[in-house]
């Protein structure tokens, strides 16, 4: 047997015995979780630093706080969550009760990405265990040293087969999502996540997917350009630009566009630096080309600069840009900044984009955010900010179309990971007879006593 067969059978094989079902083995699994990162913090910090080159805090704040509050959430809520949820009914279903219930898929594989590896694959299986799964986990190869510490982790917090983490490339992840898996759950690029779509639907599995797409800021000419600067800026160089909810261009009112640039000018420099080396690295060097590719098909006003020793890129901001650019997913530090002057123009463009995962606009004006919002669904809008509603945990987190399928963060990931069964209990004793045949009313009553 292969190795991703053997990690399906040895998780339906751990389900089955029903462990991983009661509520309080779900909230002593999430608990053990929790101290288990608290036990490993400084291993998890040291892998975050050797492949990504993050500083403690950046790590601290975007992987390992939403985790620990992903599961603070979870240990409060998954009683309600868990439990049975009357339903209504109409008068004849009396004395019948109806309700809905959320049991677990059963075995679940869950996809993480390179970028924030930790987070990425810790809060949907924060999900998958508080709704009783068992879960084959595989990191991204990308990351080696956060894949192994999550291995160490896992190994340290679950019991054989309830959690098991797989370590490989490509063709370990094709081979698992060709498995029988009750539940895919994956975050990664867009085409991927149509090739994991694909294999889900042979096995008729269920999916969640995380996808990316080019996430566009408008700045309007009302906007205030000094703080817009440092949200766009802090949003855009954060996790050196490797971010799926990153702003990945800038449409900006000719009147605003001067301002803008020199403000951002600014900003980069204060974070930064002059020369852009206090922001981390790229992941590696084949990202770094690709990155490097990018940069001519503007005129770099910010920026610009490649040290390939250091897989170091300088935060960058493109004027005049190839307007294929704008449609293109950049996932680096390369921001692209386009210019409008006619809203009716402005809007009919974003009308002819595919949905993204996140669309920001920065204005006073709450009609034109509104107007820009149904001109372009998106996964998520945020009005004069970027990136924090995926930090609020009742907030539902995930795309529109190409950009993703389905939602998780709180109670949605628990959703995610769940079957909702409809419920209808009947007395034992009643059995009423005005359903069986023949019709013992004429059919007009039948109307207008049920509807």
């Amino acid at each position: 047997m292969d190795e991703a067969a053997a990690l399906l059978d040895a998780a339906c094989a751990h389900f089955a015995t029903g462990v991983t079902r009661p509520l309080p083995a779900r909230i002593a699994a999430l608990r053990a979780l929790r101290n288990g990162m608290e036990a490993m913090e400084g291993e998890i910090l040291a892998a975050l630093r050797s492949d990504l080159g993050k500083s403690d805090f950046d790590s601290w704040t975007s992987e390992i706080l939403l985790v620990r509050q992903e599961i603070a959430l979870a240990l409060k809520r998954l009683p309600r969550w868990a439990g049975e949820r009357r339903a209504g009914g109409r008068w004849f279903h009396f004395p019948g009760r109806a309700a809905l219930r959320m049991e677990p898929r059963g075995a679940v594989l869950i996809l993480g990405p390179w970028n924030y590896p930790v987070q990425l694959c810790l809060v949907p299986l924060v999900s998958a265990v508080a709704a009783g799964n068992a879960v084959v986990l595989k990191p991204s190869e990308v990351a080696p040293a956060s894949a192994e510490v999550l291995a160490r982790l896992v190994a340290r917090c679950f019991a054989p087969g309830h959690v098991a983490v797989a370590q490989g490339g490509p063709s370990l992840a094709a081979a698992l999502t060709a498995q029988p898996f009750d539940h895919l759950f994956f975050t990664g690029s867009t085409e991927t996540g149509r090739k994991v779509a694909e294999a889900a639907a042979r096995n008729l599995a269920t999916t969640t997917l995380e996808l990316g797409g080019a996430n566009p800021c408008v700045v309007d000419a009302d906007a205030d350009p000094v703080p817009t600067a440092r949200r766009i800026a802090w949003a855009k160089f954060l996790n050196a630009g490797q971010t799926c909810l990153a702003p990945n261009h800038v449409l900006v009112h000719e009147s605003k566009a001067e301002a803008l640039l020199d403000a951002l000018r600014a900003t980069i420099a204060r974070f930064y630096g002059e020369d852009g080396r206090g922001m981390q690295r790229v992941v590696n060097a084949r990202h770094l080309a690709r990155l490097e590719a990018v940069l001519p098909r503007g005129r770099a006003a910010i920026g610009g600069g490649v040290d390939h020793n250091a897989l170091h890129i300088q935060p960058t901001v493109l004027l005049d840009p190839d307007p294929a650019l704008l449609e293109e997913e950049i996932f680096g530090p390369v921001l692209p900044v386009a210019t409008w002057r006619d809203r009716d123009a402005l809007l009919a463009g974003l009308a002819r984009r595919p949905s993204p995962l996140a669309l920001y606009v920065h204005t006073r004006d709450a009609g034109f955010a509104e107007a820009v919002a149904a001109a372009l669904p998106s996964g998520g809008l945020c009005v004069n900010e970027h990136i924090v509603h995926c930090t609020v945990p009742d907030l539902p987190f995930g795309g529109v179309g190409p950009s993703g399928s389905g939602r998780y963060h709180g109670e949605a990931g628990f959703e995610a990971f769940s079957n909702p069964r409809a419920l209808f209990r009947q007395p034992a004793g009643i059995d009423p007879t005005l359903r069986y045949p023949p019709p013992r009313a004429p059919l007009s009553i039948i109307r207008r006593l049920m509807g």
